[in-house]
């Protein structure tokens, strides 16, 4: 009897509780389905309000554009962004650190034509004579100021092998250059052997193109047998982790290097490092434009190297974001996670401290880093002093 009432008893609160489940389940998507509705209504209602009164024209497109990007600028992250498809595919550009074109960068004039301000050093357009300071006026024979910049911009890339007619405006003349297209990579990683035997490489960003530019400029410091390296991140934004991560794996002791801490707590591996480890005595020159990725490379090479750095605080960027694609050609560009070394804490929000604080001098304080004579260049003679000793 007693058995009985037992298994009723469990038969009524197996019940019972798949209706509370049922109850808060449909509760839940009830609430969600009514804000969902009620977010359409709105912009809806705010769309119809603009179609109807609004009294100048406008592009419907660019309405929603600024719509999406509204709702992720409420997230109040400066890292976080809605990109749409044009966006997208200029910061997949941007990532890959090359680029298919004719070896020019532009800005739009105030005619809406091309203003050409720099022309890649070995690049098509240098060797068919296209200088920087020449108005590109038309592509193939289309209007620039008609087509509009991104359009245009996407008319003079083009496919690799391919030839475009360029037309530029040069001192009031008028000049057709037929130009071949071909892959252009950027240059992110230069490297030079100083006096005294010490090798020299900087690193400006981390694409998906630094890590082969990396490996030979190390090479050649090895091949000169070097007895000591500086790195120098300096104006560094930062940029891919795994790009970061390969660079570090011949510097560094087998195992792992750093990881990413997620929301929900969990973390996951995001750099480590093969038992082949290059034994060299290693500086590390930062400053405050130094961030995120370039960050981690000083942080990694301060806690498994031993690295001396050298200049001013880091720029104290220790999150991470990633990019999802959406159906429509779109992205959303949203922090997922914090990261640090498995043997310090996170650096965001504070930076990296120099273990050797330096200031350039004042003449040279807007300068960009390459164009500061090394004699000048008190945060790189002070990294050689510390090596030196």
């Amino acid at each position: 009897m007693e058995k009985k009432v037992y298994l009723s008893t469990t038969v009524l609160i197996a019940a019972m509780a798949s209706i509370v489940t049922f109850a808060a389940t449909s509760w839940w998507t009830f609430e969600t389905n009514k804000n969902n509705d009620e977010l359409v209504n709105h912009i809806n209602e705010v769309d119809e309000y603009i179609d109807e009164y609004y009294y100048g024209d406008y592009d419907k497109q660019t309405v929603i554009d600024y719509t999406l990007k509204g709702m992720v600028a409420g997230l109040e992250d400066p890292y976080s962004g809605y990109m749409n498809s044009d966006e997208y595919s200029q910061n997949i550009i941007s990532t890959k650190g090359s680029v298919t074109g004719i070896g020019v960068t532009v800005t739009l004039n105030e005619d809406n034509f091309l203003l050409i301000t720099e022309v890649t050093n070995g690049g098509p357009a240098e060797e068919c004579g296209i200088l920087a300071g020449d108005i590109i006026t038309n592509v193939d024979d289309m209007d620039i100021s008609e087509l509009g910049y991104n359009e245009a911009v996407n008319h003079v890339r083009g496919e690799i092998g391919t030839d475009v007619k360029i037309t530029v405006l040069r001192n009031s003349k008028t000049l057709d250059f037929t130009v071949t297209r071909r892959e252009i990579i950027t240059p992110t990683v230069t490297g030079k052997i100083l006096d005294d035997n010490i090798g020299y490489i900087r690193i400006t960003s981390f694409k998906e193109t630094t890590t082969e530019q990396y490996k030979k400029e190390l090479k050649k410091c090895l091949d000169s047998n070097v007895k000591a390296i500086i790195f120098d991140v300096r104006d560094n934004g930062g940029g891919l982790v795994s790009s970061c991560s390969e660079c570090l794996d011949p510097l560094l002791p087998e195992g792992e290097i750093a990881i990413a801490e997620f929301k929900d707590g969990s973390t996951e591996l995001i750099c480590e490092s093969d038992k082949s480890e290059i034994d060299i005595p290693v500086a590390v020159i930062v400053n405050q434009n130094s961030a995120s990725a370039a960050e981690l490379f000083t942080a990694a090479l301060r806690d498994f190297k031993n690295a001396q750095i050298v200049g001013k605080n880091t720029y104290g960027k220790g999150i991470m974001q990633n990019t999802y694609s959406l159906e429509n050609g779109d992205a959303i560009r949203l922090t997922i996670a914090k990261y640090r070394t498995t043997k310090s804490e996170c650096y965001h929000g504070t930076g990296i401290a120099p273990d050797f604080e330096v200031e350039l001098p004042e003449k040279y304080s807007e300068t960009a880093i390459e164009n500061i004579p090394q004699e000048n260049d008190t945060q790189l003679q002070k990294a050689i002093d510390i090596l030196e000793q």
